[in-house]
């Protein structure tokens, strides 16, 4: 029940479904190729993002790991190891501010990004009419069900494939709705090809669609409707850099 502004209570407040949308896999078909490779991250020269590798070694073997040797000694290893990362670290706050205000948020991005731990990473590709195409294969730190990607992983490459392809189209904004259609399911272990493109713009509405293949294997397909943040962005970079 819902209360009425002048008391008293009404019954649930029905909010009407906005139309499931159709997307047009043709563009999203996986065998589409010969594509140009974007987002490309030279390395640093400190060698954080061959560090982030190998704590990538270290995340996929530890995720339902089984070992025959006492792990002790090496949990030793790597607690030394992360005390001097956190002596050396700037702080979260820090390593925040100066993210935004280079504009270098690529890098740290959950899916792409060289500086996280938690991307695979996938290297997108962008085909000749915008769509972009990145391949993948995910372990089982990214399993949901048996053999199967999590549902909220499958989540997160569509968001990310949709918002890269409206930026290298053009015009980008921040997500409004994601609505994901799960047709099978997304195997770990093997293979996937992820793909994108921005389909219209209306004024500062952006709508993209995506789609998600293991082979010939349609596992899922996505629209995502976002809105150019006007100032807020820029407000947002002001405030971490203290001005």
């Amino acid at each position: 029940m819902t209360d009425h502004p002048g008391g008293g209570a009404t019954g649930p407040v029905a909010v009407p479904r906005r139309a499931r949308p159709v997307v047009e896999t043709g563009p999203l078909h996986p065998s589409r190729g010969g594509g140009e490779r974007i987002d490309e991250v030279d390395d640093d020269e400190a060698g954080l993002y061959a560090l982030v590798e190998q704590v990538r070694r270290i995340r996929a073997l530890t995720t339902g790991g089984l070992f025959d040797t006492d792990l002790a000694p090496l949990t030793d290893r790597l607690r030394e190891v992360a005390d001097r990362l956190e002596a050396a670290s700037a702080s979260t706050e820090r390593r925040q501010a100066v993210t935004w205000s280079s504009g270098d948020y690529v890098t740290n991005c959950p899916v792409v990004g060289r500086s996280n731990v938690l991307a695979p990473p996938i290297g997108f590709d962008i085909l000749a009419d915008g769509t972009l195409r990145g391949e993948v294969t995910l372990g089982l730190e990214y399993q949901g069900p048996p053999a199967c990607v999590h549902g909220g992983v499958v989540s997160l490459l569509f968001d990310v494939v949709l918002g890269r392809a409206n930026f290298h189209a053009g015009t980008t904004g921040m997500t409004v709705y994601l609505d994901v259609d799960y047709r099978s399911p997304t195997p770990v272990l093997e293979p996937i090809v992820v793909t994108g493109r921005q389909v219209r713009v209306e004024g500062r509405k952006i709508w993209a669609q995506g789609a998600i293949h293991a082979g010939d294997r349609l596992c899922a397909t996505a629209e995502g409707m976002f809105v150019e943040p006007g100032g807020l962005l820029l407000e947002n970079r002001r405030r971490l850099a203290g001005g």
